[in-house]
């Protein structure tokens, strides 16, 4: 699936995950995750290795090339922080899919870790899991992570924006809103 393919048909996938975060609580982790990638802090609840095999799935899905991917925007530690605070029940379901990615791995091509196979391996690997609950999971954080309002600190550097050919909104001059009315009769 080529990578603009994978981004229109995005928005469809955020119905079928067993994750439902509000859009507040997704800015606020945002947020908590850039300051960490900002101070290169330690992991909240993933151990290392967790954090490299979560990171080079999200990879896939978000991959780097002409342009940056999941990488570059941080979305281990979203998900770290994710864990963390607004969903701490996801961690073991999480640990367990990884689990079992990492024996299906091991079983078919004698690999031990996700993140030391090459590409074409992990792509097919992902497929053959494409439908479970672990991967819409880590393909709505991925997702969340990567595109993220960078002034609430996700979406380092705005390379989800970037990614998708999005400008930084401009300041909106007032009187708008509710009080519209208001200002209207003041010059009536």
């Amino acid at each position: 699936m080529q990578r603009r393919t994978f981004l229109t048909k995005a928005g469809a996938m955020f119905g079928g995950s067993w994750i439902t975060l509000s859009m507040p609580a997704i800015l606020a982790s945002a947020g908590v995750a850039c300051k960490a990638k900002e101070e290169g802090s330690a992991f909240r609840v993933l151990s290392v290795s967790e954090a490299a095999e979560f990171e080079a799935i999200a990879a896939r899905i978000i991959p780097s090339g002409e342009t940056p991917g999941a990488t570059e925007a941080g979305v281990i530690y979203f998900i770290d922080t994710v864990l963390a605070d607004l969903e701490p029940d996801l961690l073991e379901p999480l640990q367990t899919g990884l689990l079992s990615l990492q024996t299906d791995i091991g079983n078919a091509h004698g690999a031990t870790s996700f993140a030391g196979m090459h590409s074409s391996q992990q792509i097919e690997a992902l497929q053959a899991i494409e439908e479970t609950d672990f991967f819409e999971t880590m393909r709505y954080l991925t997702i969340a992570g990567t595109f993220c309002n960078p002034s609430q600190g996700g979406n380092r550097d705005e390379v989800g924006w970037k990614l998708i050919g999005m400008e930084r909104p401009g300041a909106s001059q007032p009187p708008f809103g509710y009080y519209d009315a208001d200002y209207v009769k003041k010059g009536a």
